[in-house]
């Protein structure tokens, strides 16, 4: 399947996903909506009324929502997303120039867009105990610094995000070991007691907000953590996406008394399974690597090396 086809049907859905007039076109038609699905149905009947005013060949006037829900579930899954599809998405849902370049950079695979589709991110039970996302990631910056000793030594984050339900007041910071050290910054008044184990590979802690989001409301975000590991981890650094991050920027910097053999940018099948996807990269003059993504999708990425 083409990438350029994947990424376009992954920010089409994420554009039906937003709160606001593109997510309230469909939902005036969905007897009910699930958190972070697209009903395809009322996506279909978007379509279907559109054609019936804006008929673009004979027989358009006379075709039914339900004739277009597997067009609607091929786009939306990106089995097939042919470019009069995409057009007739982009026309029915009023879509802005902006969004309509993008995803049509998106759709011919452009060079010059980086999207990442992953074979999944972490188990269902796993998510279960997590519970559903309430907010969405529109920047996700990951900078992440090794020691002397070879050990990661401090994390550091800028994280935009949009609240896709009222009244969130925290974001948890997850990590995979309770030996850190947690300091809140901009867009933070403190936080919320100590470090959880919603799953046995997981530790977590809440991180309150300067003041609760409502539905589409944004903040800008800074955070980080010193580290502590009483033992050395497996030497890489994973970002877990268990839905979908937009803008992902992340950067692993090594000590320059302690450099590693070989780094590969990696790809895993979930949080934990094996690495399915390696690329050999190189350190730059400032001992780091860097990988930066436009989009990337239910997936675990990141950077693996051998000392």
């Amino acid at each position: 399947m083409p990438n350029g086809v994947q990424a376009a049907a992954a920010y089409l859905r994420e554009l039906l996903l937003r709160p606001g007039r593109y997510r309230r076109r469909w939902e005036q038609y969905a007897e009910r909506s699930r958190l972070g699905q697209v009903n395809q149905l009322a996506v279909a009947e978007v379509l279907a009324h559109y054609l019936w005013e804006h008929p673009r060949a004979q027989g358009d006037v006379d075709v039914l929502p339900r004739q277009l829900k597997d067009t609607a579930s091929r786009a939306l899954s990106g089995k097939l997303l042919s470019k009069a599809t995409l057009t007739l998405f982009t026309d029915a849902f009023g879509f802005d120039a902006f969004e309509r370049e993008r995803l049509l950079k998106f759709w011919e695979g452009s060079a010059h867009v980086r999207v990442l589709s992953g074979p999944r991110a972490i188990r269902e039970d796993q998510a279960s105990a997590l519970g559903p996302p309430q907010v969405k990631t529109l920047a996700l910056h990951d900078h992440h610094y090794l020691g002397p000793d070879g050990l990661p030594q401090r994390h550091r984050v800028i994280h935009v995000i949009e609240a896709v339900v009222d009244g969130v007041d925290r974001l948890p910071y997850r990590a995979d070991t309770n030996a850190l050290t947690i300091e809140v910054g901009q867009g933070f008044s403190g936080l919320a007691g100590d470090v959880y184990q919603p799953t046995a590979e997981l530790f977590v802690v809440d991180m309150l907000l300067a003041k609760p989001l409502a539905a589409g409301e944004t903040a800008t975000l800074e955070y980080s953590a010193s580290l502590h590991y009483p033992a050395p981890p497996p030497p890489e650094f994973r970002r877990i996406v268990q839905s979908f991050v937009e803008n992902l920027d992340i950067r692993v910097e090594f000590h320059p008394g302690k450099l590693p053999g070989n780094v590969v940018w990696a790809i895993w099948d979930g949080m934990d399974g094996p690495i399915v996807e390696r690329e050999n990269v190189t350190l730059d003059s400032q001992f780091a690597v860097h990988r930066y993504l436009r989009l990337a999708e239910t997936t675990v990425v990141g950077f693996h090396w051998d000392w």
